[in-house]
């Protein structure tokens, strides 16, 4: 059997496990939601319609291979990111648009890729600004990061590189209140906070947290003061939350609840804001827990809920919320149909309905 060269087997591990990046669960201006996901050749997009759902649609994507990372900014454009082989044999950065909820794509468009290289280096992650720029930012082939982010009047800047090295295949970007980017990039030491001085800028250092990284992925949020804050595991396993802007160490939250990528949301329960996280457990579930915003601390007492999907190990999570108010959860089983469960929301706290099958 060949060897693609475009993968190593760790990058093929990961690829597998990771489908999906990113806001893959979106909610279009008229309030209805769609799901992107990858498949042969196409992505495969689910859209609401009424109750039920629509599709599944396929969406050419000639070449493009998984893992696909999904963003959407203020504009409700979203933006799709894959990777694929050119003629010549190296990897490439690949983009596509979603101006409204049920059209077609644009077409895809390619970004090239950092240091040009003819094997994937990392996931890529990314995040859309205040002004619809899309930025996004990969580890490059000597272990550090590389940015490259749309300009305001059209086309791409060059790529940047952030320089580092040990970079772990984890990062994290939010949009803070100001519509500026902040990426988080960890190592197996630290976690260095990037940022722009105003839109469309550079990304410089702004400080960096020494601390002890563990394995698993970064979630980044912006709270409703507009700050954005970091959850992430250390060696140990237990998540923690890094409020830099608040001028805040980073704080122990509560053990993971599993080895799957956290995935944030902020909603209001019970009249409250808080911050929602989603993580798949060691059986296979989907566990939530449950934070006041801002003010996140395992002093709290909070616990995961594990609901049960029956999908299996490997799940692609997503979290949105829904137009008639309440969380929709998504999860993705590696080779399957996506799962959905609406909370119910007449009732406290945060549960969920029945797991149902988009197929």
């Amino acid at each position: 059997m060949a060897t693609d060269p475009a993968t190593t087997p760790s990058d093929r591990d990961a690829r597998d496990a990771a489908p999906l990046l990113g806001t893959w669960l979106t909610r279009g201006r008229e309030g209805l939601l769609t799901a992107s996901t990858p498949g042969e050749g196409a992505v495969r997009r689910w859209t609401q319609k009424g109750n039920g759902w629509k599709g599944p649609d396929l969406l050419p994507a000639p070449g493009v291979r998984a893992p696909l990372t999904v963003a959407q900014g203020a504009d409700n454009y979203i933006h799709l990111l894959g990777t694929r082989l050119t003629p010549a044999g190296q990897i490439e950065l690949v983009h596509a648009v979603q101006l409204q909820t049920g059209r077609p794509l644009l077409g895809w468009t390619a970004l090239g890729y950092p240091n040009k290289t003819d094997r994937r280096t990392g996931d890529p992650v990314a995040a859309v600004d205040g002004e619809g720029r899309l930025c996004v930012a990969l580890r490059n082939r000597g272990s550090g990061v590389s940015v490259r982010c749309q300009q305001t009047r059209g086309g791409w800047a060059r790529w940047q590189d952030l320089g580092g090295v040990g970079t772990r295949d984890t990062l994290a970007a939010a949009v803070d209140g100001t519509g500026l980017v902040e990426l988080f990039v960890p190592d197996a030491t630290s976690i260095g906070r990037y940022t722009q001085e105003k839109p469309g800028a550079a990304f410089a250092l702004a400080e960096r947290l020494e601390t002890a990284v563990g394995s698993g992925s970064f979630a980044a949020l912006a709270a409703a003061d507009g700050t954005v804050s970091l959850f992430y595991p250390d060696e140990e396993g237990m998540i923690h939350v890094w409020a830099p802007h608040r001028g805040q160490d980073a704080r122990p939250l509560l053990k993971a609840a599993g080895p799957g990528p956290l995935v944030p949301a902020r909603l209001l329960v019970d009249g409250r804001d808080c911050t929602v996280l989603a993580q798949e457990t060691g059986g296979g579930e989907v566990a939530f827990a449950v934070l006041p915003s801002e003010d996140e601390d395992e002093d709290a007492g909070v616990g995961w809920t594990p609901t049960a999907p029956g999908a299996g190990r490997g799940l692609a999570l997503a979290l949105r919320e829904h137009r008639e108010g309440g969380l929709v959860a998504m999860a993705l089983p590696p080779g399957g149909e996506p799962l959905v469960a609406r909370q119910r929301t007449g009732e406290g706290g945060l549960g969920f309905g029945r797991w149902e099958s988009l197929g």
